[in-house]
Parts: structure tokens; sequence; C-alpha cells
């Protein structure tokens, strides 16, 4: 995570942050009207969906690869005028990188000794520990974290000594738009977690911004099969807008739902106009303002804050009681951290180098105590053949398996409102045909929703939409079923076969 005050530091330091009765329900009045189905008819039928409905474009990936590079000797007019580069201004990590002198000319910024010992210093340093300057020279410093320049550099401590220890990764916009090919570097190399920055309030105004390298970021750490969390840099000064932050969290995370398996993280540095004395005034409230609406949402909080404000600014043991905690702390060589809370990760050095990202990047432990990831793989096995949970009421629970459209009625003939990617997480309402009505209102065509069915009566399942294909089995009342694909009234399931749609109900 490029955090103000890690960013601070890290610029200063020249980084870049069945029973079956005898005959079943579908053979007892179900007029078939596909008897001759052949097996080139047994794929997606083009009249199902349209070609265009499978073809939407995700969520527009604005790219900002290395956009801090190459803008020295700039006019800031001409950054202020720009219409892609005038966004950067309002980003918490420009003017901590960039000057301006007195002809307006970006320049980027030096840093002496002096400004080192001052930053390490302040009572807002993002590290405990960090004093060994000796050896630093002016606009070369490279000592960050001790000297910590990859995965496992960290000591485990002893509270957590028997807890299970994974590799994570934060990363935001500084590193770039990671390809497909590089987050699979990234996975090979031991990471297994990454929380993401999904956006940032400006400094000045606390306006609200996506980072523009979010979506690349999440969908190419997944794809790869890594678990993402994301996080959200505040400047929050009341918990009104630490509720105001939350609620724009929830619509950046529409399209990602079943993509965030880890939790979604408040951000919390003294920075611009949030200063040490209102955090100390408004910062436990603000953190749980976010958090608390963050989790009405369905997702889990977290709350990321450095040693120091969390044991002079807010109350880390009121809200650790109520929330996974996530503690930067940069120690000499990497020992193990003093903290005396508790916390579910803990981020140990900026100065982190792993294969497939080029520039140094944050670099985390998360402890999860053995019995917690028994529980959690149980409840995920067991969430594979029961009802799924944390929907709206009255709707049911769908998976996109590809990329769709959605309308204002159910017809291809109506307006297309927006569209979904490939895996979002959707609630159905109702079906209407081959149409499904979503909580919002709109209508997506149902012939590529993945969803949970259950049984309603004996129902034998086939090789095939219809029952001129070989009969495999039968299911008894009351099975829970994973369908992937509606067709001429027949459902294509995750294991491949097929069974007469009406006799399910969706979960």
């Amino acid at each position: 995570m490029r955090k103000i005050t890690t960013i601070a530091l890290t610029m200063i330091i020249g980084l870049s942050m069945t029973l079956a009765p005898s005959m079943a329900a579908e053979e007892l009045d179900v007029t078939q009207t596909d008897e001759t189905v052949s097996a080139e008819e047994a794929v997606p039928a083009e009249d199902d969906v349209a070609a265009e409905e499978v073809a939407a474009a995700e969520m527009p990936d604005i790219t900002a690869d290395n956009a801090f590079e190459g803008l020295e000797g700039l006019n800031i007019s001409d950054v202020e005028n720009d219409p892609e580069l005038c966004a950067l201004l309002e980003d918490p990590t420009f003017f901590r990188y960039y000057e301006v002198d007195e002809s307006g000319i970006l320049c980027k910024k030096q840093f002496d000794l002096d400004e080192v010992e001052q930053f390490i210093a302040d009572a807002d340093a993002n590290a405990e520990g960090i004093d060994d300057v000796d050896n630093i020279q002016p606009c070369d410093i490279t000592a960050m974290g001790g000297g910590v320049t990859g995965l496992g550099k960290g000591q485990t401590p002893a509270k957590y000594a028997s807890y299970n220890r994974y590799h994570c990764i934060d990363i935001s916009w500084w590193q770039g738009s990671i390809s497909a090919a590089n987050w699979k570097k990234v996975r090979a190399a031991g990471v297994t977690h990454a929380i993401i920055r999904c956006g940032y309030s400006s400094l000045s105004n606390g306006a609200h911004n996506m980072d523009s390298t979010f979506a690349n970021n999440v969908n190419g750490a997944y794809n790869a099969g890594i678990k993402v969390g994301v996080y959200y840099y505040s400047t929050a000064v009341s918990a009104a807008e630490a509720t105001s932050e939350a609620q724009y969290v929830k619509t950046l995370l529409t399209n990602y739902r079943s993509k965030i398996t880890l939790p979604v993280a408040f951000d919390y540095e003294t920075g611009g106009r949030l200063t040490s004395k209102v955090m100390k005034n408004v910062g436990t409230a603000s953190c749980t303002a976010f958090c608390d609406t963050i989790k009405a949402a369905g997702y889990e909080p977290m709350v990321y804050a450095n040693y120091n404000t969390l044991t002079k600014f807010i109350s880390y043991a009121t809200l650790q009681s109520k929330y996974k905690i996530w503690l930067a702390n940069y120690t000499t060589n990497g020992v193990a951290t003093t903290y005396p809370g508790d916390y579910w990760m803990w981020q140990y050095s900026s100065s982190g180098i792993v294969n497939g990202i080029s520039k140094r990047v944050d670099i985390n432990y998360i402890f999860e105590s053995k019995t917690a990831a028994s529980t959690a793989a149980s409840t995920a096995s067991t969430a594979s053949t029961t009802a799924v949970s944390t929907i709206p009421a009255g709707c049911h629970a769908a998976v996109t398996t590809c990329k769709m459209n959605y309308r204002k009625g159910p017809s291809k003939k109506k307006k297309i409102v927006g569209s979904y990617s490939k895996g979002t997480t959707v609630y159905i309402k109702s079906f209407h045909g081959n149409w499904a009505k979503l909580s919002n209102g709109y209508y997506m065509n149902r012939s590529h929703l993945k969803y949970k069915a259950k049984t309603r009566t004996a129902v034998n399942y086939r090789t095939g939409p219809g029952t001129k294909y070989k009969k495999k089995g039968t299911y008894k009342k009351g099975v829970f079923v994973t369908i992937v694909q509606v067709k001429n009234g027949w459902a294509r399931m995750s294991n491949g076969r097929w069974l007469a749609v009406k006799y399910t109900g969706i979960q």
C-alpha cells in the first residue's frame, strides 16, 4: 500500500510502494419440444443470448502505469489543464514526489539527511525503531525496512508462532497495472494474498477517487489464484465522511463482489487536512463508521494504521474487539514487532521485491489461527452444497458466467443500462421466461447465470437437454444443484448433466 506516511518515507529513501421413484417428475407430464436435440444444439443457443449480450465490456480500466514518471520539466499549469493529468494533483502521493519551482516547473523532490531525521522523529512516522541514519546519504537512501528485500524476511512474532502464516502484498497504481502474465509470476513467487487499493480521498477536500489500476489488478490477481481484498485511503475528518467513503467503496466493488474474499480495509493515516489532532478527536469514531457500513454491505472490514496511530491517536483496544487490525510497523532488519495489540496482518516492509512487479512493494504477513483456517475451510465446503447466505431478502444469488448486459426490460430490444463482467455476483428477484429480474430492477438473460437450485420433487438427470438423452440418475426432492446454463426448459448443471428446469426452485 503506498500510503501517505509510507510514501513519504519511501520517497525519501528513493523507492518507487437419492432415492428415486419409479418414474421421475420430468417424465410424468412434461411436454418436450426438443426430442430430436442434436449434439450440436447442446451448446448455448444463439437465440437465447444475442452475441452482444456476452461481449459487453468490463468496467473501464483507466491505466496509469508510471503516471509519475517523466513529468519533471512540465509547467504545473500544463498538468492542471490536461484532462488526464489533472487528476494526478488529487492523488495523495503526487506532491510527495514532485515540487514546483518559482517558475512553476515540476521538479522531482530531493531529500537531505536533516529531512530524514526529522521524518523519523515525527510521531506520525510509519515505523517504530528505524533510527539508524548514520549510513544514509542524501538522495541515496536505500535502508528502508532494515534492508528487507523479499518475502519471508520478517520474523514471526512469538504470540503468532503457532499460527498459519501467509505472504501478502498490497499495491496501488504506484506499481501500475500488472499484466495477467506477471500476476501469475507473483503467485508463483509465493504470494497467496493481495490487498489492492480501490480508491482514495483527496488530501485537500476529501473528494472520492477510484484507483485507476483497481479493476485490472483485482481481475489479474484473482485469475492468478490469489485471494483478494481491497483498501481505501481515507482523509475523513468525521464519522459522517467515513460513512460516505464506505458507501463509495460499496459502489466501486459492485462488479467484483465474488472476487473479494479478504477484508475491505480502511487505510487511516495523517495527511493533508487529516492532522493528528483531528485524528485524535474523531479517529476511533471514523474507523467504526466506515467498518460498520462495510460490514452491513456483506464484506469483512479491517482497519489499517501504523504503530503510532494505533497506540496514540485511536483506540486499538476498542477497534480490535470488533474488527481485524492491519498493523504497519517497519522494524530494523525485520525483527518481530513489539506492538501490544492484536492484529491479523502485519506490514513489515515497503521495500519488498517480488517477481512480476517492477517496483518495490509493501510486504505483509497474515496470521491466521489453525482453528480458524480449519473452520473457514469447513464453511466453504458446506457452502458449496447449501443455500447462499448474505443476500437481499427475497432474492437469490447468482454469478455471471460471461460478460453480460443488463437492460430496462426482459427483452434484447430494451435499452442496455450497463454490463457486468464475468464472475460478478448478482441477485435475482424473479424469472420471466429466459430473463431474470435483478434486485436493482433491471433484467438480464438467464442463460448464462450460475446459481443454486433445489429440486422440488424427484427428478431425473440426463446427458443432454431432453428425454431423448440417456438417463444417468435421479435426484431426490430437496437436493441442491448448481445450474450454469438454461436452454429450452432444461438446465445444465456444473457436473455437465441436464434436468428439467421446471422441477427446480432456485435458492
